[in-house]
């Protein structure tokens, strides 16, 4: 975990699992052979990133998140994929090795993925906020559920026509 200011924190989750140990001079230098897991360490690491960014934002665990890139694998194609909140960091995972870059700046969370068919990196991975409509269950995003009292646009505009039952409007 690096914690580069205030407003930005960043880790990082590898499959090149590269871990400290201390050499006969009591100084920590790098080893490819650990003492306990760091892959466990890392995830514990991006888990708590994640974790902060949940508290920031009121997200709850079983939350849905929209996970949007621009570029991903060889094809640089754009790609999304629906997750909940508490699976995000595992949602970037790929069947080989690759690193994952984390990244917290103030109340928003991105990614970055390197791998063989991704050398330079992906597109920025965002990752966006859902609520499910109070009437339908369909997801909103967070900040139009709250806007529109917890349903998606078009339930809200049938709540609110005159000819809706629950619809109870004083100067009507």
């Amino acid at each position: 975990m690096t914690i580069l200011n205030d407003e930005i924190q960043m880790t990082t989750i590898t499959t090149d699992c590269l871990c400290q140990v201390e050499d006969e001079n009591g100084e920590w230098v790098d080893s490819n052979s650990c003492y306990g897991d760091c892959g466990e360490w890392q995830e514990e690491d991006a888990y708590w990133l994640q974790d902060q960014w949940r508290k920031a934002n009121g997200i709850e665990e079983d939350d849905p998140i929209l996970i949007q890139v621009d570029r991903i694998g060889w094809t640089n194609a754009s790609a999304y994929k629906w997750t909940t909140a508490k699976e995000v960091y595992k949602s970037l995972y790929l069947n080989g090795d690759f690193r994952i870059e984390f990244t917290l700046t103030g109340n928003t969370l991105t990614a970055i993925r390197y791998s063989h068919d991704e050398p330079v990196g992906t597109g920025t991975f965002t990752f966006t906020h859902y609520k499910g409509c109070e009437k339908c269950g369909e997801p909103v995003e967070a900040s139009i559920h709250a806007e529109e009292l917890g349903m998606c646009v078009e339930c809200s505009n049938k709540y609110f026509d005159h000819d809706h039952p629950e619809h109870e409007c004083l100067s009507c």
